[in-house]
């Protein structure tokens, strides 16, 4: 055998130990799309409630792009994207990673064909036969709406409409139970709906249907499971779980999520998401009382356990961050302040006997401050309000402040931040704008904060009716 054929061989061996390699520990997909007219496809998948890009593949001389890695890709739902970011269609990666899809610009999904993938035979008959089903509601729907309500023939419609629905559900039960062993069996099982017994739904008790669907919620999906975290339906169970069964208050909120964290264990990937979801969600809340949630995140995750994508230095501003709130959180001791008032007098709110406190931070040269001290004065002017404003003004400029506390009517015992006998008013009330206010009880703990003037009288309403 002369060098030239020994060459021939020796690539030929290296080409099929790389095939076969890629096909054993990493992925090799090809597409074959009829029609197409784009040199580059891109290879995405869901994560979460983003698109992450995976990879790009190029058309050779046989109109095939084919993806290729030296190692396995995560499992999920992963789609076929063009280079204008328009998506040609879904499909799944599961354990085999080396499979050919081919199908044509006229119908992408219908005249789909799939070599070499169990998990994708299965998923894409379900789409197509699907589909049927849904064009069938649809037309037997339209037939409704063209009738009478009271015709006889609606309800005939409305019967094969029906029948329609159980044949479709028994489809899906069909695939679930009959393909355990792959990820569409558990994709499919995840798009279950609870069904609430009989004796449950016709109880007495009008809350036993609702605690049920709460306590079957997780059911059928598995939460650990991080090949559904690349599906679309991870994170709108999620996010409905949280809008419609969790009551809107921290307390509530917290039980929940550790619910949901521990039922990710122990999915470092899932479990770590996760708790990135939900500290984005509460980091800067739009709702009073909220950033309980986010110092708990910091103190009973990020502070006790290795979070995905959570370096030094992202730790130790998450902790500086939490350390700063916990102090000052709802239903905590208001941090004292030792400051002058006008005439040099140290003045602290704790001598203050009336029965809620306003603390307002204001600025000399605040515009938004005005309004804010306008409204102030409604509440300290009316007789059914017991309360009492300690007025702290930011602004270093000590006859800038007498003069706005005059012109401005500013209510209450009027004191000056940058005098201060006690810590910086600044990092012990989180104080980086103005104005801020915090409302705090008779036992000088706070009740409200970061709330409008205008809205005082109405939370002091409803907080004394829960007393």
């Amino acid at each position: 055998m002369n060098s030239f054929y020994k060459y021939i061989l020796l690539i030929s061996i290296i080409v099929f130990t790389i095939s076969t390699l890629f096909s054993q520990e990493g992925y090799n997909i090809k597409v074959k799309i009829e029609g197409s007219k784009d040199t580059t496809l891109l290879l995405t998948s869901y994560f979460g409630e983003k698109i992450k890009l995976v990879d790009t593949a190029y058309v050779d001389d046989k109109e095939v792009y084919r993806f290729l890695g030296e190692n396995k890709l995560p499992g999920g739902i992963y789609m076929i994207v063009t280079s204008g970011k328009k998506k040609l269609f879904e499909f799944i990666i599961g354990n085999n990673q080396d499979f050919t899809l081919k199908t044509d610009t006229i119908d992408v999904v219908k005249n789909m064909s799939i070599i070499g993938s169990d998990e994708n035979q299965v998923f894409f008959s379900y789409l197509k036969r699907n589909e049927k089903y849904y064009q069938k509601s649809k037309m037997l729907t339209k037939e409704i709406d063209s009738l009478s309500a009271l015709s006889l023939e609606t309800s005939e419609i409305e019967t094969k409409r029906q029948e329609l629905s159980e044949e479709t559900i028994d489809y899906k039960l069909n695939i679930i139970n009959e393909h355990e062993e792959l990820f569409v069996g558990s994709l499919l099982n995840s798009m279950r709906d609870i069904e609430i017994p009989d004796s449950v739904e016709n109880s007495s008790d009008s809350t036993l249907s609702f605690k049920y669907y709460k306590e079957h919620y997780w059911d059928y999906l598995d939460l650990s499971d991080s090949c559904m975290l690349r599906t679309p339906i991870f994170m709108k169970k999620v996010k409905q779980y949280f809008s419609q069964l969790v009551v809107f208050n921290p307390d509530s909120v917290i039980v929940a999520i550790d619910t949901v964290i521990s039922r990710s264990r122990p999915s470092n990937e899932v479990t770590g998401y996760l708790v990135w979801h939900f500290i984005s969600e509460y980091q800067n809340p739009k709702f009073m009382g909220f950033d309980k949630v986010f110092v708990h995140l910091v103190d009973n995750y990020f502070s006790k356990e290795d979070i995905q994508n959570t370096t030094p230095s992202i730790l130790n501003s998450l902790q500086e961050r939490a350390d700063k709130l916990r102090p000052i959180l709802l239903d905590m001791p208001a941090p004292d302040l030792l400051l002058i008032d006008s005439i040099g007098s140290i003045q602290s709110f704790r001598s203050i006997t009336n029965k809620y406190t306003v603390i307002l931070f204001w600025d000399s040269e605040c515009g938004i401050c005005g309004k804010e001290i306008t409204e102030l004065q409604k509440i300290y002017d009316n007789p059914e309000y017991d309360v009492e404003v300690f007025a702290v003004n930011v602004n270093s400029d000590l006859e800038m402040w007498k003069k706005a506390v005059r012109e401005k009517k500013v209510p209450g015992i009027n004191v000056n931040g940058t005098r201060s006998a006690t810590e910086d008013f600044h990092d012990l009330y989180d104080i980086y704008g103005t104005p801020v206010i915090y409302v705090l009880n008779s036992e000088k703990r706070i009740i409200a904060k970061r709330i409008g003037a205008d809205k005082i009288i109405g939370f002091i309403d409803s907080y004394e009716k829960l007393q």
